[in-house]
């Protein structure tokens, strides 16, 4: 099936009507009225449902507070949260407060998420803070894309949803609709993108106005309205390597399965999997209080420092990953469990000095030349990785306990557990499913 074809059929899926924007619109227009009668403050409306790029279905409404440039901080919070709260109330809706760079309210209208979040009016160089820069970005999109470019990011939105790749949140790492809005009006079109996408580089970059700007990153989308910060700097090495890999298989083959989330899912067919593994251990604690954009990365932290200490200890990691849902935190690690008891460690090459010598026979015994070296035989402390993972984690007096456990998990970690892979809810059952690509048969 031609890109074309598909294009065509994933406009009619994924876009939204006329009437479902003009909705969003009308929803915005009666909050900015109430805003402007009660404050004497302009409004404006952000996010993709403002810009035509939201995908159907998709009623998030993003009220943005233009304060004056000469406002305070303290002051735009504490104004900000109280009209936040005075619009829900006047429209009979429940919200709660959000935290970001500065707090922001959130809450529901006519079946529609909105959020209020207060920014400073202020030219693009002169911003403050990540949501002063967020108005600049919607007037940007509204200027450099078409009716049929702003479709053309909704197929890739829907393109890199099936594949797991859309969102810059910390969970996913992926690409923000932002970005999908800078690289369709960069390439002109989704097939271009993909076209070009499918021969990517390690080593890529995309700016507008060759700023010459420098970032520590392989992949560098510079920020047309910011030129000192990369739209991509969120994303993993690995995600975006997958974009590159899905871009080929569309160009070769085009499918419309490359547009279909994947919500078929087996548990039975994920237990086969999991017995042909290696040995999988799965570490769980309570979820503490906090978002997951927090949560994500010190999990991460905590998995890395726990792989660092097995590898040290010479167990083999095949492969590794962590979920967040609402009640749990997990860590499962695909690993080559148990060890022989005794360990050959190696050491100086015997004409290498006496000094080295002296040193390596005076901390082993039972020593021995192997090929040019002098080697020695130990007894291993930990032959389980389980074990040693307890020991790392829960046992106070051992020489192992763990230092540099992420502050806002610590207390949550000390009561952990290893749990049966397949025990948990259907999130998580789905997210090892499709860890470990597994097939439905």
């Amino acid at each position: 099936m031609e890109l074309e074809k598909l294009r065509q059929r994933a406009i009619k899926e994924f876009y939204p009507d006329e009437e479902e924007l003009q909705e969003s619109q009308r929803i915005f227009e009666k909050i900015e009225a109430f805003i402007q009668e009660e404050y004497g403050l302009d409004s404006h409306f952000a996010g993709s449902a403002s810009r035509g790029t939201c995908m159907t279905g998709d009623k998030d409404i993003d009220v943005f507070i233009l304060f004056p440039e000469e406002t305070e901080r303290r002051e735009l919070e504490e104004t900000g949260l109280e009209i936040g709260k005075k619009v829900f109330e006047e429209m009979g809706e429940d919200h709660h407060v959000e935290y970001a760079e500065h707090p922001y309210t959130k809450g529901h209208f006519e079946g529609h998420e909105v959020e209020i979040v207060p920014c400073i009016d202020t030219d693009p160089e002169k911003i403050r803070s990540a949501v002063d820069r967020t108005p600049h970005h919607t007037r940007w999109a509204k200027n450099n894309l078409d009716s049929k470019q702003r479709k053309d990011v909704v197929m890739l939105k829907a393109f890199l949803q099936a594949n797991d790749l859309y969102g810059s949140s910390l969970e996913v790492q992926g690409f923000s609709g932002y970005l999908c809005e800078i690289l369709v009006s960069y390439y002109g079109s989704f097939e271009e993108l993909i076209e070009e996408a499918s021969d990517w580089i390690e080593e890529k970059r995309i700016d507008f106005d060759n700023s010459g700007e420098e970032f520590q990153s392989s992949f560098v989308v510079v920020d047309p309205v910011d030129p000192g910060r990369n739209v991509a700097a969120v994303m993993t090495e690995e995600n975006y390597a997958k974009f590159i890999f899905e871009a080929y298989k569309l160009k070769k083959g085009p499918s419309y399965s490359s547009f279909e989330q994947d919500s078929d899912f087996s548990e039975f067919e994920l237990k086969k999997e999991i017995d042909r593994r290696g040995d999988l251990l799965v570490l769980q604690f309570e979820r503490p209080e906090q978002v997951n954009d927090i949560l994500y990365p010190q999990l991460r932290k905590l998995k890395k420092l726990i792989l660092n200490k097995l590898e040290k200890a010479d167990f083999r990691i095949y492969s590794s990953g962590e979920h967040i849902d609402n009640e749990a935190c997990r860590i499962f690690i695909e690993l080559e469990r148990h060890l022989p008891e005794n360990k050959i460690v190696k050491g100086p090459q015997v004409f290498h000095n006496t000094k080295h010598l002296d040193q390596f026979t005076e901390k082993y015994d039972n020593v021995f030349v192997e090929g040019n070296r002098v080697c020695a035989k130990t007894v291993r402390e930990f032959t389980d990785a389980q074990k040693f993972i307890k020991d790392l984690l829960d046992d106070e007096a051992s020489q192992l306990k763990m230092k540099g456990v992420p502050n806002h998990l610590a207390s949550k970690v000390e009561e952990f557990k290893f749990v049966d892979p397949l025990n948990g809810g259907d999130k998580w059952l789905k997210y090892l499913f499709k860890k470990f690509n597994c097939e439905i048969k």
